[in-house]
């Protein structure tokens, strides 16, 4: 119990091995082999996309009531489009079977998987808030490269990840347009915006820090990551390459 709020903390917190949820006690992967776990391929592919499909896995575990709470939010107030990997939906109540309470209270589920009941819609947004929060928009400098610090950039190569956040700070761009925003578009082709970004780079030569970021380096081809990471390195300022990827935890069968 908080001593001074006295609100219950929701999920408890405790240390644990860390080992591989078991995914076969979901109804939807019960007959999900390790070796189609571990394909980077299969992850992508079975990807939780719509409430039909997450039905799917989770079956008659939870109750309707929590798919209605999800699929109101869906339509009245999300931001981001929905998009889980397996892999990722397997870190949600991870050691017992998901029940409905249990999943309201996962925190990883609220991360990835808001519903409407999760969002206080009696309290009115700051006057300050905005889809492109942090004004990264408002600083491009080239189509998707933001020079906000003197000798730092964010260069967003891409506008998708291999899995959406649900209260993603750069729903602006990323992802799908959902019922309630419509989502920011790049308007040259790959080449030429990443060739925008590397002359001006060439031309500024204060800038030593780049954050090759997106969306998610994890869905750029390898081929064309790397490039781009050489042609970066190959300009005399640039000092510090940062690859900045969530695949990590949410697929990292990308990575291995």
């Amino acid at each position: 119990m908080t001593e001074h709020t006295g609100l219950e903390q929701p999920y408890p917190y405790a240390r644990v091995e860390l080992v591989e949820p078991d995914w076969t006690r979901l109804p939807g992967w019960q007959d999900v082999t390790a070796q189609e776990w571990e394909s980077v391929q299969w992850q992508r592919a079975h990807c939780v996309k719509n409430l039909k499909q997450l039905r799917a896995v989770y079956g008659d575990l939870l109750e309707d009531r929590f798919y209605d709470d999800l699929e109101r939010d869906q339509a009245e107030r999300a931001t981001m489009s929905m998009l889980m990997p397996p892999q990722m939906v397997n870190t949600m109540v991870p050691h017992t079977l998901p029940t409905t309470e249990l999943m309201y209270a996962d925190p990883v589920r609220r991360y990835m998987l808001p519903v409407f009941s999760d969002r206080r819609t009696d309290w009115p947004s700051h006057p300050h808030a905005t889809r492109d929060s942090l004004h990264e928009h408002d600083m491009w400098v080239a189509e998707g490269l933001t020079h906000r610090y003197p000798t730092k950039v964010l260069a967003e190569l891409l506008p998708t990840c291999p899995q959406y956040c649900g209260h993603c700070t750069r729903m602006d761009l990323v992802g799908n347009s959902t019922p309630v925003i419509d989502k920011l578009k790049f308007n040259l082709k790959p080449v030429d915006r990443i060739e925008a970004m590397l002359d001006y780079l060439r031309h500024n030569p204060g800038v030593r820090d780049v954050v090759v970021s997106g969306g998610d380096v994890a869905n750029m081809p390898f081929a064309r990551l790397e490039a781009f990471v050489d042609q970066l390195l190959d300009i005399d300022n640039i000092r510090d390459v940062r690859l900045a990827t969530k695949a990590l935890m949410g697929l990292p069968q990308h990575w291995l």
